[in-house]
């Protein structure tokens, strides 16, 4: 007779340890910028997906516990190497070697054991990425650029569910950040639908996709070239505190939409896909973007 039970698909779930006064103790110096505890009370029932426990999403892992929220999954297969160390807060000596989803587990449990954490160290893959994304509010989608398809996976289980899902890419001294929500433009149609990319993308794709518009430091004559031979040859160069920015950028911008600070504080709301944000500190720049019948232009 053939089994109607499903086996769950993640690998590890910690459950919470919750203490309310020692909650909001932790917890008390955002309530000013969140309107009270009723704000900080939804963070506390928020459910946030992290994909990929790189530089940004091992941060963002750590930055959401600290901000309180009450339920978090995340999701990586890789494992850590000496290079993570500039810029992972999953990284040091002693994690060298070790699953990035289990030292991040192990380091967001230490930092508190009142939120729920649920582990996926296959990463995302065909498989689970409807359960990832089943119960969730806010996807945050950081899987390393290269694996395409795993984006997609990931990306066709939140449209399923109308979930908004946000990602920072690292360009140049920079980043740029975008949120996709709903089917009317999607990572497929950024990614041109070219299923064979999709399936192997090769690095000029990659660069005409993500590094656009080009920073003008790196427009400079042979700047480009340079990074693209050291990228295929060794690794992509990426300057550790950049990541930092691009984390903070995108926790900011989660917790605004959630909250409607734009609304309250009579600011900018999150642009959503085809246009998104494009912050470089080394030129002095924050700009809208937008893509447009596949090409990207400044707008703003």
């Amino acid at each position: 007779m053939k089994s109607l039970f499903t086996p769950r698909l993640a690998s590890q779930t910690y459950s919470p340890v919750f203490n309310e006064k020692s909650y909001f103790e932790r917890t008390q110096r955002n309530h000013f910028w969140l309107g009270g505890t009723d704000g900080q009370n939804r963070l506390k029932d928020l459910r946030v997906g992290i994909a990929g426990l790189g530089g940004m999403g091992s941060n963002l892992a750590e930055i959401m516990v600290r901000l309180g929220v009450g339920h978090i999954k995340i999701a990586d297969p890789d494992t850590i190497d000496y290079s993570n160390i500039n810029r992972q807060v999953i990284a040091n000596r002693r994690t060298v070697g070790m699953k990035k989803a289990e030292a991040s587990a192990a380091e967001l449990r230490t930092i508190a054991e009142d939120f729920e954490l649920v582990v996926y160290d296959d990463g995302i893959t065909k498989e689970n990425a409807e359960e990832f994304a089943g119960d969730l509010d806010i996807i945050i989608d950081e899987i390393d650029v290269f694996p395409l398809q795993a984006h997609v996976w990931l990306h066709q289980a939140a449209r399923k569910r109308n979930l908004p899902l946000y990602s920072g890419f690292i360009i140049g001294m920079g980043t740029h950040v975008y949120k996709f929500q709903g089917s009317q433009y999607t990572f497929e149609d950024f990614m041109l639908n070219d299923q064979k990319q999709i399936q192997k993308p090769d690095f000029d794709f990659l660069v005409e996709r993500f590094v656009n518009p080009v920073p003008s430091y790196m427009q400079k004559p042979g700047v480009l070239e340079s990074f693209a031979e050291t990228s295929l040859k060794t690794s992509v160069p990426i300057f550790g505190a950049t990541t930092y920015i691009s984390q903070s950028l995108i926790a900011v911008r989660v917790i605004s939409d959630l909250l409607n600070l734009h609304e309250k504080c009579g600011t900018v709301k999150t642009p959503v896909m085809p246009q998104f944000i494009s912050l470089d500190p080394l030129s002095l720049t924050l700009q809208i973007c937008e893509v447009d019948k596949g090409k990207i232009r400044k707008v703003g």
